[in-house]
């Protein structure tokens, strides 16, 4: 008889957690939502606006006003984000007190591909549309196709790790040849890199000769720096 009362008294409990979870997951789902929180990962270069972001979150014309929690699917909202050609990544909750949540990861250009239809290639060396609401500063290539691709990532994350090349080289020109002409910001002169290839070689040579023109006051009358040859760095004058 004991262990029948306990029993009993066993599954009374269990009945009455299972009502008050589920009277607490009614209640829940049945409230509305009551505002949305948008984060960037990184603010630097909004290809995106929280705007949009909001459109693609609350769509078909609803409102923070009418939306009940239990009517939205985060897994279609996750989908949304992650599917525009502006994000690379995204996470979607809502929190008990009905804030709807979005971390958004947003793509990062490196490179801005000149051309008859311009595009961006990104941290992933992956093609994406241009933004219409913010132009990136970011070098800009010529001569760009799909057997550079790789060439062009390489030689693009090799500038942006060193200051002094991420500061100084504009534009990146690819001949039929697939060697690279690169132009500089603050000369008017051109740097013949050659083939993407012994940069680290290139670029010590390249560095040890700026050093030495701009200790001499001549880098004015330079035209062409050519780094394609192993030790020694071919100067055109003006």
């Amino acid at each position: 008889m004991h262990n029948i009362k306990n029993i009993i008294k066993l599954v009374s409990v269990v009945m009455l957690v299972i009502s008050l979870y589920a009277f607490a997951s009614s209640r829940y789902e049945s409230r509305k939502l009551k505002d949305v929180s948008i984060t960037f990962t990184d603010y630097s270069d909004p290809l995106i606006s929280e705007k949009n972001v909001n459109k693609l979150l609350i769509q078909n014309g609803d409102s923070i006003d009418n939306l009940i929690i239990e009517n939205l699917d985060l897994n279609k909202c996750e989908l949304r984000l992650v599917e525009n050609a502006m994000i690379r990544d995204a996470e979607v909750s809502v929190s008990l007190d009905g804030l709807l949540k979005a971390v958004v990861h947003p793509k990062k250009p490196i490179a801005r591909i000149m051309g008859k239809t311009g595009a961006y290639l990104d941290q992933d060396n992956l093609m994406m549309p241009l933004s219409k609401e913010h132009t990136v500063n970011v070098p800009l290539i010529y001569g760009f196709n799909k057997k550079v691709q790789d060439k062009t990532f390489e030689l693009i994350n090799f500038i942006r790790n060193d200051d002094l090349l991420k500061a100084s080289f504009t534009e990146i020109k690819f001949d039929k040849r697939q060697e690279v002409t690169l132009s500089v910001r603050a000369f008017h002169f051109k740097v013949k890199l050659g083939r993407v290839e012994k940069l680290n070689h290139k670029m010590i040579n390249y560095k040890a000769f700026l050093a030495k023109m701009q200790k001499d006051k001549q880098l004015g009358d330079i035209k062409t720096i050519d780094l394609r040859f192993d030790n020694q760095v071919v100067v055109t004058k003006r």
